[in-house]
């Protein structure tokens, strides 16, 4: 287990902003590390109840929520789309 710096946005974010995660870390649980830092700080609260999913940056398709950083394959740095989904 090692810590592992990705790039997110999330949705209604302007830019993209670093977090750090463990890389044993499954999808659903970068979220929420990314929902803490930046939920009600930087972008307005979402509506409860809302499915939050994450993405490659440029990707079609979401991310298994169960998959882990590690198992991703992801490169330091990643960027990762967080957006509600519909």
């Amino acid at each position: 287990m090692a810590d592992f710096p990705l790039a997110v946005n999330v949705q209604g974010d302007y830019g993209y902003k670093v977090i750090v995660v463990d890389d044993g870390n499954t999808i659903d649980e970068v979220i929420q590390v990314a929902v803490d830092q930046i939920v009600g700080v930087l972008v307005a609260p979402f509506p409860e109840g809302t499915v939050l999913r994450a993405k490659t940056h440029g990707a079609e398709d979401p991310l298994d929520s169960s998959l882990t950083v590690a198992n991703a394959n992801f490169i330091q740095m990643e960027a990762l789309q967080i957006y509600a989904e519909k």
